[in-house]
């Protein structure tokens, strides 16, 4: 598998989208509850990608649909959620900080549940970019420090694992159907389970009621048509074309596009902040280095 320069393309626009995702976010809480926000995304882009899904039909999986159904679940369905919940108690930027964990876990339960054999230059580079993500969590003044919001620093947590998860089981099971047609489909297995979610939400009785409700829809139709929507076509692609590793880079650098919605808050930069960035772009360098953990001696 070879890194090329269209594959690092992809990687930073992926990331300049889902780094500027968790502002859409924040920005739709505005005006809608967190199940709201979820629902609605994730009803936009089933719509969005529902003729692509209808057209291409008869290529999806029948006896690996247990896997489609889970990479949705678990990468596309409860994430959405705990993004809004955690966001209604934590600044946007420390939401796009914590998700950074992915790359992590991605080596982690490769290991686990696939077999996966990290070298040792993953190793370094997850490393110093973990160390890098920890230096720019720092801005975060007193925020992190409360004991009560401990909990939604978890979901953030949970839902980085599940991302992970879901990029491992795509890589392993997506076989020869397109990224395009895959997104596709699950985001067609959970259209009907976020409708009923939004209509029981009390969902259209806030879109009468908020003066601004139309405003909230906005930001979260630009939030599932790139953050859902395309981002996911190309995210797919780039795990089929490289790997789930290199494609969860991608996390790796959203930190440093949701500190620059930050610092558009008025947020400060201080000088841990700037070594942190520059421990992400060392560890994205030596994450692609193909490190050996020992040379073997010849005598």
């Amino acid at each position: 598998m070879e890194i090329k320069p269209k594959h690092w393309l992809t990687l930073f626009v992926l990331s300049l989208i889902w780094g500027s995702s968790f502002i859409l976010i924040k920005r739709g809480l505005d005006f809608f509850t967190p199940i709201q926000v979820g629902a609605l995304r994730i009803t936009f882009a089933g719509l969005f990608l529902l003729p692509t899904s209808l057209k291409h039909i008869q290529l999806l999986p029948k006896k690996g649909f247990h896997w489609l159904f889970l990479t949705a679940v678990v990468g596309s369905f409860i994430p959405m959620f705990l993004f809004p919940i955690a966001e209604m108690h934590l600044d946007s930027s420390v939401a796009g900080i914590l998700n950074a964990l992915m790359s992590i876990f991605v080596i982690i339960l490769g290991a686990i549940f696939f077999k996966y054999k990290a070298h040792l230059g993953e190793v370094i580079g997850v490393l110093l970019s973990f160390i890098g993500v920890v230096l720019l969590l720092q801005t975060q003044g007193d925020t992190i420090a409360e004991t009560g919001n401990w909990f939604y620093h978890l979901l953030l947590i949970i839902a980085a694992m599940m991302y992970a998860y879901s990029g491992l089981l795509t890589q392993k099971y997506m076989g020869n159907i397109p990224p395009l047609v895959w997104t596709a489909f699950i985001e067609l297995v959970l259209l009907l389970p976020a409708l009923i979610v939004l209509i029981t939400s009390g969902f259209f009785q806030t879109l009468m009621e908020h003066p601004e409700a139309l405003k909230g829809i906005g930001y979260v139709f630009l939030l599932a048509l790139f953050g859902s929507a395309l981002a996911n076509i190309y995210y797919y692609k780039l795990i089929k074309d490289t790997n789930a590793t290199f494609a969860s880079s991608v996390s790796l650098l959203m930190p440093l596009i949701a500190f620059c919605w930050g610092l558009l808050d008025e947020e400060k930069l201080g000088i841990p902040q700037i070594i942190g960035g520059v421990l992400i772009i060392l560890g994205l360098y030596f994450g692609r280095k193909k490190l050996t953990w020992f040379k073997r001696k010849h005598l």
